[in-house]
């Protein structure tokens, strides 16, 4: 395994907890992933390895949040860029994004309406623009909750896209 730098630097900001309002929203993020249907996702991972998740993705900026109309949280969805012969451990191990992958692993999706899924797929393709010509991965459980890896096109896109509110 190899060192990462951006690990590192987001292991130490939650240690030190100087950076108030971004351990808040941290916080925030972890209890909308942790409660309802989505909690049994993340349900064997300890709470704070979750938190060091959240706080990584922010920190390389592939988090993006969705709020409904109160305010809440009403979806998330995080990303790596990766090649397409990684594996889910190539997220167990931390590694750090792939700069010139040819693939997008979709992780970490949640999303508690269909208008704040496709927000967030709308999102996705004008942060990642990437994702509308590299390989989608992703990881789904299947089989009795056996994790298994799903390789996507772009018409997962239009799928959700085209889903009624």
């Amino acid at each position: 395994m190899q060192t990462n730098p951006l690990l590192q630097s987001v292991q130490l900001a939650l240690q030190n907890a100087t950076q108030v309002g971004a351990l808040a929203y941290v916080d925030e993020i972890h209890k909308f992933v942790s409660s309802g249907k989505y909690g049994e996702v993340l349900d064997d991972w300890e709470p704070e390895l979750v938190r060091l998740l959240i706080a990584y993705h922010l920190a390389k900026d592939t988090l993006l949040c969705e709020r409904d109309e109160a305010g809440k949280i009403a979806g998330i969805f995080m990303w790596y860029t990766c090649n397409s012969d990684d594996t889910f451990q190539f997220i167990a191990d931390w590694e750090p994004d792939r700069k010139g992958g040819d693939s997008v692993f979709l992780a970490f999706l949640y999303a508690s309406s269909t208008k704040a899924l496709k927000k967030l797929t709308l999102s996705l393709i004008e942060k990642e623009p990437s994702v509308l010509y590299k390989k989608l991965i992703g990881l789904r459980m299947k089989y009795g909750n056996v994790p298994t890896r799903m390789d996507y096109t772009q018409k997962l896109f239009s799928k959700i896209l085209s889903k009624k509110d």
